[in-house]
C-alpha cells in the first residue's frame, strides 16, 4: 500500500500503520498481486535513489542539471529543497525560451545527455547536426548560468556567447550582460556642452551634435511629436508664398531659414530661463508679476520694456552679465547681418539698463 495510507492509518491510530497497511494489501489483492505490487515499489524506490544520487551529488543540487531529462528533473522534485526547486525552474524555463527559438528542436531539448548521446549513434546529415548543436547548446547553458544563475564573473565569456545568453536571461541578467557589453565597449565621453544661454554656444553645439549624428538636424528635427505647429498651416496661399519668397531670400544671405532660426531663438530662450532659474533660484519676476500670475519664460522675450518691467531686480542685474536677446538681435547674430529691427532692440535694451 502507499504511503498516502499508512500515514492515514498512523493518524487514525493503528499501532503499526505498515504493518496493518501491509496485511490489508494481502487481503484485498491477494499474496501474489501483492507481492508484485511490492516489488514494482521497490523498484520504484531504486530508481528514485539512484536519480537522486545523480542529481544531488554529495548532499548537493548539481550544478549542471542541462543533462537531465524533463521527467527526470519532474520526478526529482518531491525529494528537492524549496531552495533546489527554484533552480530546476529556473532551467525548464530556458528550456521553454529555447524552444521558442527559431528551427528549436522541443524532442530533443527535453532529453538527458544520456538519451541525446544514443540518438547521435544512429542519426547522420541534419538530424545529427541537430543533435550536435543541441549538446553545444547544453554546454553555452552551463558556462554562462552555472548553478542556474547568471555567472558572477562575464569577463572570461565571448561577446557571441553574450549576446546568445540574452535569450535565456532574466530583465536583471540582462541588465548585467549588457553592463559587461559596456564596459568592454565605452562610449567615447561627448565635449562638454557650450549651452543655448549663448548663440555662440548653441551654434557650438548644435555644430558638436551634427558632428557626432554625421547629418544636419534640421533634416530630422521636424520628426519631433512636441515640435511647435507651422505657422504655415494657417496662411493663405497668397500669405504662404510672399512667406517662401522671404524665407528664399533670407536663406540666400545666411546659413538658416527664417523658421530654422525661430527655432533656435526658442532654444536659446529657454536656455537663458533655465539657467537664470538656477542661479537666482526661482526669483525671475516682481512681486506685482508675481500677483498677476505672468508666466516666467515671458519675460525672456517680447519687448524690452515690458519684460524690464516685469522682471525682478536679481533678473535685471543678471541680464547685465547675461544680456537678453530679442529675436531681431538673435537673427543678426546668426546672419551676421545688422538690420533696423536689431537696432531698435538694442537701443531699447540699453535704455532700460541705464535706468537701473
Amino acid at each position: 500500500m502507499g504511503k498516502a495510507f499508512v500515514a492515514k492509518l498512523a493518524r487514525e491510530g493503528a499501532r503499526d500503520p505498515e504493518a496493518l497497511a501491509a496485511w490489508i494489501g494481502r487481503k484485498k489483492f491477494g499474496k501474489r498481486a501483492f507481492q508484485r505490487l511490492a516489488k514494482a515499489g521497490r523498484d520504484d524506490a531504486e530508481e528514485q535513489r539512484a536519480l537522486m544520487g545523480r542529481v544531488r551529488r554529495s548532499g548537493r543540487l548539481s550544478r549542471d542539471l542541462t543533462g537531465f531529462s524533463d521527467t527526470e528533473l519532474g520526478r526529482a522534485l518531491q525529494d528537492l529543497t524549496p531552495d533546489e526547486m527554484a533552480r530546476v525552474a529556473a532551467e525548464m524555463d530556458r528550456r521553454d525560451a529555447a524552444a521558442r527559438m527559431p528551427g528549436a528542436r522541443p524532442d530533443l531539448i527535453g532529453l538527458s545527455d544520456e538519451e541525446l548521446g544514443q540518438r547521435m549513434r544512429d542519426m547522420t546529415g541534419a538530424e545529427f547536426a541537430a543533435v550536435v548543436e543541441e549538446a553545444d547548446r547544453r554546454q553555452k547553458i552551463a558556462e554562462v548560468f552555472p548553478d542556474s544563475q547568471l555567472a558572477d564573473d562575464l569577463t572570461g565569456v565571448d561577446e557571441n556567447t553574450l549576446g546568445w545568453a540574452l535569450g535565456y536571461a532574466s530583465p536583471d541578467e540582462a541588465a548585467r550582460i549588457a553592463a559587461e557589453m559596456d564596459r568592454r565597449h565605452p562610449p567615447a565621453p561627448l565635449r562638454p556642452a557650450a549651452g543655448a544661454g549663448t548663440v555662440r554656444g548653441q551654434l557650438d553645439d548644435r555644430a558638436a551634435v551634427d558632428d557626432l549624428l554625421r547629418s544636419n538636424p534640421d533634416d530630422w528635427a521636424h520628426l519631433s511629436e512636441d515640435m511647435p505647429e507651422d505657422p504655415r498651416d494657417r496662411m493663405t496661399a497668397t500669405e504662404r508664398w510672399i512667406a517662401d519668397r522671404e524665407d528664399a531670400a533670407a536663406s540666400s544671405r545666411a546659413a538658416y531659414s527664417r523658421e530654422q532660426v525661430r527655432e533656435m531663438y526658442r532654444e536659446h530662450v529657454y536656455g537663458q530661463y533655465l539657467a537664470a532659474e538656477d542661479e537666482l533660484r526661482g526669483v525671475l519676476l516682481s512681486k506685482e508679476a508675481v500677483r498677476q500670475g505672468i508666466d516666467p519664460m515671458a519675460v525672456f522675450t517680447g519687448p524690452s520694456h515690458v519684460a524690464y518691467a516685469r522682471a525682478s531686480e536679481e533678473l535685471k542685474r543678471w541680464w547685465r552679465d547675461n544680456p537678453r536677446t530679442t529675436l531681431a538681435e538673435y537673427e543678426e547674430q546668426v546672419s551676421g547681418q545688422r538690420s533696423e529691427a536689431g537696432d531698435r532692440a538694442r537701443k531699447s535694451g540699453s535704455d532700460q539698463q541705464n535706468r537701473l
